[in-house]
């Protein structure tokens, strides 16, 4: 369930609620918990998101039923304290994003407090590869059945390529389902690099590894249906960096040369014959999606919006305008440029409303200095302590951190931290990677 439908995020704030509870249960946690730094630094960015929610300083209004321009009526407001727009929770408001970040710092707590074992990450890692198997044969077999139809996402004239149109839609759009299949794709890598591990550990056969990493081949394939370019090109470059370290750490461990080239010049050949497949063209679909990826340039466009964006900052650098303004505040900047409001560009202006197609710009304008501060501080966090286990991490740790790390440069094009499944995959996979390192630094330190 990876739409943005409010009813999604209130189920995946249960859960984490229900998470946390389960894991307070126990003194040895909580203490756990009180030394944890994400979770005093998520609690005062949310504390920050919630100050913004009772001090409003303006109302925003729908103008009209049918577009998505809004009228802001002032509202009386504290100014030297951070403030936001109120707004409907339906549609955006500073509530709902409140919701939307608990969600994840609640399941990323409860993770930290409560798990105990190495094995638990683990089996975390195996879950969501098979789910990212099961994402990609769903797409598939609609592919088949319906080929205007991926997740529940339905082609439509009247809105962008890919956009969701019911309230069951898997994803938003199929960029997200790309997002969200890469951060699978890592997980078969990781999960390879495991299995290759415990072979050469127990002197097995590495016959299966090549078939977790053939299943990664197929993943990569999937990115040309979904259509996303920079989901495609990092999806490639991810695995052939990957099975660049898994080589390298094979012969490092005295792995027989000839094995690895035949297994590594297989899957290289698979690669290729994926991609040179879904580019020759033999059938409407495919040659729709060649269309999609070279022929709409939207380079101009994503330029514009970073340029307003920075331009919308100014106003309110320090405080932001309030969590989920954007789509408030977008229209009478963008307004006047005729790309914004022209046809060509699927229905113009409302696509544009929403999001500035680059997170860490559209954070800086909702939150201002401070409260993208605080979130700054977490990654700094986990960065740094990343560092400090880089040993226990493994090959395993760090393939996984790489595709955290290609999330946030994705980041800087797309929004997939405004993705429900991609923001709470991503800080879940970092969470459990790095307590599975720690707790390798305790095991080290009892022997």
């Amino acid at each position: 369930m990876a739409g943005w439908f409010w009813w999604i995020q209130l189920l995946s704030l249960v859960v984490g609620m229900a998470a946390m509870a389960v894991a307070l249960t126990s003194k040895e946690n909580r203490r756990t918990l009180w030394r944890f730094p994400v979770f005093w630094l998520g609690l005062l960015f949310l504390s920050y998101v919630a100050c913004q929610a009772l001090n409003p300083w303006a109302v925003a209004v729908r103008h009209r039923a049918d577009i998505f321009v809004w009228d802001l009526f002032l509202h009386p407001h504290i100014s030297w304290l951070p403030s936001g727009i109120s707004a409907n929770y339906f549609e955006i408001s500073p509530w709902r994003l409140f919701v939307y970040w608990l969600a994840p710092w609640l399941l990323v707590c409860a993770w930290w407090a409560a798990v105990k074992r190495r094995r638990s990450g683990r089996r975390l890692v195996l879950i969501v590869f098979l789910n990212g198997l099961i994402t990609a044969a769903v797409i598939l077999v609609q592919h088949i059945h319906t080929p205007t139809k991926y997740m529940w996402i339905y082609l439509d004239p009247s809105t962008a390529p890919g956009a969701a149109r019911t309230d069951s839609a898997g994803f938003g759009n199929w960029d997200h389902a790309g997002m969200f299949l890469y951060l699978s794709l890592a997980t078969g890598m990781a999960l390879a690099a495991r299995l290759m591990a415990r072979a050469r550990k127990q002197g097995l056969d590495n016959g299966f590894v090549w078939v977790v990493l053939l299943a990664c081949v197929a993943l990569v394939g999937f990115f040309f249906i979904l259509g996303s370019r920079a989901g495609l090109i990092i999806a490639c470059v991810y695995f052939l960096l990957g099975l660049i370290v898994l080589v390298v750490a094979s012969l490092r461990a005295g792995e027989k040369l000839p094995g690895l080239w035949v297994g590594a010049a297989v899957l290289l050949l698979c690669l290729a014959s994926v991609v040179a497949y879904e580019f020759q063209g033999h059938h409407s679909w495919t040659l729709e999606r060649e269309r999609y990826l070279s022929s709409l340039t939207r380079d101009d466009t994503r330029t514009l919006l970073r340029q307003e964006t920075l331009r919308m900052m100014q106003p309110h650098f320090w405080l932001g305008w309030g969590a989920g303004s954007y789509r408030y505040v977008s229209p009478d900047y963008f307004r006047e440029d005729y790309l914004f409001h022209s046809s060509h560009y699927w229905g113009g202006l409302d696509l544009y409303t929403d999001y500035a197609h680059c997170d860490w710009l559209q954070f800086a304008m909702e939150y201002g200095v401070v409260g993208a501060g605080l979130a700054l501080a977490i990654l700094i966090y986990w960065f740094g302590y990343a560092l400090w286990l880089w040993r226990q991490l493994g090959v395993e740790g760090w393939l996984i951190l790489l595709a955290a790390a290609a999330i946030l440069a994705h980041a800087a094009v797309d929004f997939p931290l405004f993705v429900p499944a991609v923001l709470t995959l991503f800080c879940l996979l970092i969470a459990s990677t790095l307590k599975s390192a720690s707790l390798e630094v305790r095991s080290d330190s009892r022997r």
